[in-house]
């Protein structure tokens, strides 16, 4: 006679809450239209343009010209942000917050270091090729299900890591599958 065992798998309630905020991204790229895909597969791709125009202004490289381009993405929409980075790299005024020019004069010298915050220091990896940084905004939140905008520590590193887990079933990047459920919680890709 043979004895059988059974593996009984017991999670940690973060280990649940990690999988439940996994299977909403999959379920958010499940339900993609190939537009939207598209969008998603050359959006960073356009970004590094940008950054490629502010380091050549600047007369600098990628991780500073995408660094700037970060530090002024606080609180702006794309184009908003897009124009203040230009405008920024080729010595005009830039409004808005003061913060943001701050972070934008610290890149000039220490790239993405200057980028202090999870979500700034992201998507500047991101913008700059990065394929593993996955940015964590306010409509990320709002997609992982978590009920708040702004996210602690842990929070930010468990929808990163669920991006990261959603990106592996489709075969994506983890910045192309967070770029696909921003674009499709957001509405476009502005």
């Amino acid at each position: 006679m043979s004895v059988v065992t059974a593996k009984v798998l017991i999670r940690t309630p973060r280990e649940s809450k990690l999988m439940e905020i996994t299977s909403r991204f999959i379920s958010y790229i499940e339900q993609a239209t190939p537009g939207q895909i598209e969008q998603a597969s050359k959006w960073y791709l356009e970004a590094e343009k940008v950054a490629n125009k502010v380091a050549e202004n600047l007369k600098s490289n990628l991780e500073v010209g995408a660094s700037v381009v970060s530090a002024f993405s606080p609180r702006e929409r794309w184009v908003s942000n897009v124009t203040k980075a230009l405008q920024y790299s080729v010595g005009k005024p830039v409004t808005g917050l003061p913060n943001n020019l701050r972070m934008a004069e610290l890149a000039l010298s220490e790239g993405f270091k200057a980028l202090r915050g999870p979500k700034t220091n992201a998507f500047a990896k991101a913008i700059a090729g990065d394929e593993e940084a996955v940015v964590v905004d306010v409509w990320m939140m709002r997609a992982s299900g978590l009920g708040v905008d702004s996210p602690s520590k842990k929070q930010y590193n468990d929808v990163a890591q669920a991006i990261r887990n959603a990106a592996v079933k489709f075969g994506l990047t983890p910045r192309t599958a967070q770029a696909l459920v921003w674009i499709i919680v957001r509405g476009s890709a502005e």
